[in-house]
């Protein structure tokens, strides 16, 4: 077992506020409170509160280059929305993960269905899910989430912590409502054989441009937001 790190002096400790900004700053993943305190061996949890919110407030009216964000249960500097093009420039492969549209269905099937079995999602999608199920165990969206007590004890699958930061998600129940993504009625059309359309009738061009390939999703912040202190 390695020797645990010496406490340091008070009077030779850092302003309080600088070392919770570095922490936030440097960390991979969304710190919480007690995190923060467990690292800088502090006990008043109001006061770290108090500090993180100082700092976010900072950041937003200095229009720094991040922002504080509070995600998956913690929080965590991430760049700007409008900085996102430069720093997927710099960074390249490293910060761009594909998920296949087999996949992004079985993740928010999960998502707003768990815990749930592999049978059940191929229910809802009607084909095969063991391809994309790993795929997203392998890049640590889902996890194993316990047995379904049933015949057999099948494995019951939910997302994890990380799903909610690249989502940017403070937790799960930030998630659209369900609802949301029901199609529109159709509104009714008028039978072509009653109407007649002028010669000259031109059909109108489709008003938006062909969406980009929706399979692909950052590896740190699915909103163009870029967690970690990049």
């Amino acid at each position: 077992m390695p020797p645990s790190e010496p406490e340091i002096p008070q009077e030779q400790r850092p302003d309080l506020k600088k070392i919770i900004e570095a922490l936030l700053f440097i960390t991979e993943k969304p710190l919480s409170v007690e995190d923060i305190c467990r690292v800088a061996g502090l006990n008043d949890q109001d006061q770290v509160s108090r500090i993180v919110a100082e700092l976010g407030r900072e950041a937003e009216e200095n229009g720094r280059g991040f922002r504080l964000m509070e995600v998956a249960g913690g929080f965590q500097m991430a760049t700007r929305p409008e900085a996102a093009p430069f720093v997927r420039k710099l960074y390249a492969e490293k910060m761009t993960l594909r998920l296949s549209h087999a996949a992004l269905e079985t993740l928010a099937i999960i998502a707003y269905r768990q815990p749930i079995t592999r049978a059940e999602v191929e229910e809802v999608r009607g084909v095969d899910a063991l391809s994309s199920l790993e795929t997203l165990l392998e890049k640590g969206f889902v996890k194993v989430a316990g047995r379904r007590e049933s015949l057999g004890r099948p494995l019951l699958y939910g997302t994890t912590p990380d799903f909610l930061r690249r989502f940017g998600l403070k937790s799960l129940s930030e998630l659209p409502p369900i609802d949301s993504f029901a199609p529109a009625k159709a509104e009714e059309v008028p039978d072509a054989s009653q109407t007649s359309a002028p010669e000259s009738a031109v059909a109108p061009e489709p008003p938006y441009p062909a969406a980009d390939d929706a399979s692909q999703v950052s590896a740190d912040h699915p909103s163009e937001d870029t967690p970690g202190g990049v």
